[in-house]
């Protein structure tokens, strides 16, 4: 059984002190800003090639349901 003990009010409970908190915080945002900013970059890049096979195959049934 794992018991969380305060050693100062606020500065560590159980095994995870504040400066550690805020390590953790600061490096999660940091990864967050780099995620979304390669979904904006990458996003409308894989919607443009996804609609262009999308295309291709409406296209196609559309040509073999004329076709038959």
């Amino acid at each position: 059984m794992l018991t969380a003990f305060a050693l100062e009010a606020g500065t560590a409970t159980g095994l995870m002190t504040d400066a550690m908190k805020a390590a953790l915080e600061t490096a999660f945002n940091g990864i967050s800003a780099d995620v979304f900013s390669i979904m904006c970059i990458s996003l409308p890049i894989g919607l443009g090639i996804a609609g262009v096979f999308m295309a291709i195959r409406l296209g196609v049934n559309f040509f073999r349901s004329i076709a038959s």
